[in-house]
């Protein structure tokens, strides 16, 4: 669900406006208030489309390429992902992005080749598989040579010099004209795209949307879930110095399972279970609407939601159940408005809505807090189990029914998946608890 727009840099050119609902963390004296309030939801399928996942389709002889049929293809089917991430392959590899467009419905964002070479002979690929079926495109949004401010020496010349040739390129042929350009990712989120914006101020007229790598391997909530020290928010503001108003994606983020590294610690499993789905709505909250994890399967680095066999890690189980109880496909609809209350204690609690076409509502509620042991440090995978919040969610018009999902985990006490933990009928109001991972309640009229 992305709107994009033909304008120059620096308009209000790209449209993707959420009515978005974060009740404050509730602290102090408060913390026991019950608070009414009458709310507008957002589509639920954001919430499920806004989940991508980077892959190496690319790699020749990896396990994505020898177990394509037999582990890649049916995991990302089953993850239930529209979005995967990747570099062009031979012809082999290229074909099994047409297959997983047409078959699937998953679509490719295209990486260029990271040297910087190749432009030409790259769009000209793009254009043959957008051409095969023209109701049916393979590439839906394509972007710059991968982390060139590391890659290149923070060459500040060069990158401006290739953005130019990258833009001319794509926009020179009418198939690749319509597809989105992004700007270029970063490695260092405090520092490269100030840097890059005051090198290159023209810049902007290239970008028709930005491209985050916000790796903190910290709670999404912190106050430096940016990388490199910031504040997401600060990496959102200065990659907006590249050309303000145009929209922002993140194309790699993650949560690493070992070897942690400085500033990017590791965390258990089970943290990065309960995280995926988190930093999907902390992003749609922040108004960046597509978020692609690293990666799909272990391939020398430990961020896979599957292991190198196949088998499914607790994240990606995490994100599959938020994606199938979240989906909606459909035409866009205006979701109501819902009034209800939270009370008991609501303290670090955060919440979204979400309405389906259907009519049923769906509350995300969450701990907003560190759940692991380990803080910053690298290599300390143990799981923090804070105290369930107790509250109670009171609605002004009486429900058919309300069923309680804990989607994060399979196995009771911690989740029951997409099967509802605790239901109700005919009643206005529930109690439940609302540990550190997601809590949705399902209220239907």
């Amino acid at each position: 669900m992305l709107f994009w727009e033909k304008e120059t840099c620096g308009k209000q050119v790209f449209f993707y406006i959420f009515l978005l609902l974060t009740l404050p963390s509730l602290t102090g004296k408060g913390q026991h208030t019950e608070v009414w309030q009458s709310v507008k939801a957002m589509e639920s399928d954001v919430a499920a489309d806004a989940v991508g996942v980077n892959t190496h389709l690319n790699y020749s002889g990896s396990v994505y390429d020898t177990h394509y049929n037999d582990l890649i293809k049916p995991r990302l089917r089953e993850l239930g992902t529209r979005h995967i991430r990747d570099h062009f392959g031979d012809d082999k590899i290229n074909e099994r992005y047409v297959d997983l467009a047409h078959h699937f419905g998953i679509k490719l964002l295209l990486i260029n080749n990271d040297a910087g070479e190749d432009l030409k002979k790259t769009r000209d690929e793009a254009v043959r598989l957008n051409s095969i079926d023209a109701n049916k495109p393979v590439i839906e949004l394509i972007e710059p040579a991968n982390e060139r401010d590391i890659g290149w020496n923070y060459d500040w010349a060069k990158l401006c010099a290739y953005m130019q040739r990258y833009y001319d390129t794509y926009k020179a042929h009418e198939v690749t004209r319509i597809i989105p350009l992004l700007g270029p990712s970063f490695a260092n989120t405090r520092n490269s795209a100030v840097d890059f914006a005051k090198a290159c101020p023209a810049t902007g007229a290239v970008i028709e949307a930005g491209n985050l790598h916000a790796y903190s391997g910290l709670f999404p909530e912190s106050p430096m879930a940016g990388g490199w020290g910031i504040s997401f928010e600060q990496a959102l503001k200065s990659y907006a110095l590249l050309c303000p108003g145009r929209p922002v994606i993140e194309t790699e983020s993650g949560y690493k399972m070992s070897e942690g590294a400085s500033g990017h610690p590791a965390v258990s499993q089970r943290t990065a279970a309960k995280y995926s789905p988190r930093i999907v709505l902390e992003r749609i909250r922040s108004g960046v609407n597509r978020l692609y994890f690293y990666q799909l399967i272990n391939n020398a680095e430990d961020f896979g939601l599957l292991n190198e066999d196949g088998s499914p890690r607790l994240a990606y189980t995490s994100l599959k159940n938020f994606i199938q109880l979240m989906s909606d496909k459909g035409t866009g609809f205006k979701p109501s408005s819902l009034s209800y209350s939270l009370g008991k204690d609501v303290k670090d609690i955060h919440q979204m809505l979400f309405q389906k076409r259907d009519g049923r509502f769906f509350l995300i509620l969450w701990q907003g807090v560190n759940g692991s042991a380990g803080g910053t440090n690298n290599n300390y995978y143990s799981d923090l189990k804070p105290a369930e919040k107790k509250i109670r969610l009171s609605l002004s018009r009486t429900p058919k029914s309300i069923n309680i999902y804990r989607p994060s985990f399979e196995t009771l006490p911690d989740g029951n998946g997409i099967k509802p933990v605790l239901s109700v009928s005919g009643k206005s109001g529930i109690d439940f608890s609302v540990p550190d991972h997601i809590v949705v309640a399902e209220i239907s009229y």
